[in-house]
């Protein structure tokens, strides 16, 4: 429970946000919304008895304001982080808003000096996708199936919606220069091409898929995509940008279940956190205690996991091996 005088804020930042015009428009509003007597609210407001939890859930719905951000505003002892969701604020109105957002950040993560990103990856990373577009058009259309549901986007499986839409192609490969353009490191597990597998496979027993072509074509780029990342580990280089440049890439590989994806964004002027929060939506912050706890979270993960770039031969050959395994398993 919260004391005195934390509660008294919490009741000041309540009738602040109120918007109303001043404590008897208020204390009628709150006894409207809670179906009780404006005395027995007067007395809530003035401290001689305290709202429940659930009182003010109700009050929070009605003023749409966070519960949270009143216990973080009035308690000295809670961390106040500030997030950007997108994805909260808005659905993309088509796939290439979604890409396009990403262009947005990463446009402006090109303009800082001696950057390197920091993935933490439970799936394959978005980016790896981009060099393949049966298999980027495939998760485009199976987010758009479990999360965003843009209205006009058909629900049957049209590959060719992609092929036919030049400014969404063109946003890839602005998206993947952009990702060329700076070095990161990566820390992967054995089991994150699994969910994809298993989401095509999903597709595929339900017929959503099964036009031939795309059958072929989405089952060939999952190999093509295997024969891409063990490539990325034995040059330790990404593809080149149109400057010509191989920007580094070091690859980390662990047998933990880490929870949620993260990327970490650290340069010169300032540095960037990507949590994921759902599929395939991210909160974005660039508070430094949020983001040192982060780093020196993936650090300690790397620091026990085993560097597979140029090195880990043994431990290299078995994921890849097991990986193709799994490819070949599909039916």
């Amino acid at each position: 429970m919260i004391d005195q005088d934390e509660y008294s804020k919490v009741i000041e930042l309540l009738i602040k946000r109120s918007g109303l015009k001043n404590l008897k428009e208020t204390v009628c509003k709150f006894a409207e919304w809670l179906d009780m007597s404006e005395a027995s609210i007067y007395n809530k407001v003035n401290g001689r008895s305290k709202f429940t939890i659930e009182e003010l859930v109700i009050i929070c719905r009605k003023l749409q304001v966070s519960l949270d951000y009143l216990i973080y505003n009035s308690t000295s002892n809670n961390a106040n982080i500030h997030f950007f969701a997108d994805g909260l604020k808005y659905k993309p109105r088509n796939f290439n808003d979604y890409i396009n957002n990403i262009i947005g950040y990463y446009t402006k993560i090109k303009q800082l000096q001696d950057v390197t990103g920091y993935f933490m990856a439970n799936e394959v990373p978005l980016f790896h996708f981009l060099n393949f577009p049966n298999l980027m058009y495939f998760k485009l259309y199976i987010w758009n199936k479990i999360n965003w549901k843009i209205p006009g986007i058909p629900s049957e499986y049209r590959f060719a919606d992609m092929k036919n839409n030049p400014e969404l192609l063109q946003s890839i490969q602005v998206l993947k220069e952009l990702f060329h353009s700076f070095p990161n490191v990566e820390i992967w597990n054995p089991n994150m091409l699994d969910n994809t597998i298993a989401q095509f496979q999903y597709l595929k027993d339900v017929h959503i898929i099964h036009d031939r072509d795309d059958l072929y074509y989405i089952k060939k780029e999952f190999s093509d995509l295997i024969d891409h990342l063990e490539e990325l580990t034995l040059t330790g280089k990404k593809s080149a940008n149109s400057h010509g440049e191989e920007m580094e890439c070091d690859i980390y590989l662990t047998d933990l279940t880490l929870g949620s994806e993260i990327i970490l964004v650290k340069s010169e002027q300032v540095d960037m956190l990507f949590q994921q929060i759902d599929v395939p939506n991210y909160m974005q912050t660039s508070d430094q205690n949020m983001i040192d706890n982060q780093f020196r979270f993936f650090e300690n993960i790397r620091k026990i996991s085993t560097l597979i770039t140029n090195a880990g031969e043994k431990e290299r050959l078995i994921f890849f091996a097991n990986m193709r395994q799994k490819l070949q398993r599909l039916v």
